[in-house]
């Protein structure tokens, strides 16, 4: 029988830059939530825009995938309730708490820290 001898390798690292892109994606996704939930300064609509570019954003880095859809899922409640709250503004307020909570989650959860490998 023949064996293979060929080392293991460990996986490549990523980038900084792309580290830094999902840090800062999931950074903007997060103050989006926070915005819609306690609209500050009437900042909530805002807040569901700044919700959507950070998911968006943070994909682009392609790392994890649970903590990922848990964001940009929730970025998409969140954005849904936005049409939900023009009739009945109680579930469209339930609906824009329980998306920022799905994307502080999954911002917790991925958020990639220096020297992680993918």
């Amino acid at each position: 029988m023949e064996g293979s001898s060929a080392p293991i390798s460990k996986p490549a690292r990523t980038e900084p830059g792309v580290v830094r892109a999902t840090q800062v994606g999931l950074l903007i996704a997060s103050l989006g939530a926070f915005l819609v939930v306690f609209n500050l300064f009437g900042l909530g609509v805002v807040g569901i825009f700044l919700a959507l570019g950070g998911a968006a954003l943070a994909g682009t880095g392609g790392f994890g995938h649970g903590w990922y859809v848990a964001v940009w899922l929730g970025a998409i409640i969140v954005a849904l309730s936005r049409l939900v709250a023009d009739g009945p503004e109680v579930l469209g307020g339930w609906l824009a708490v329980a998306g920022s909570i799905a994307i502080l989650i999954g911002t917790t959860l991925g958020f990639p820290v220096r020297g992680e490998e993918d």
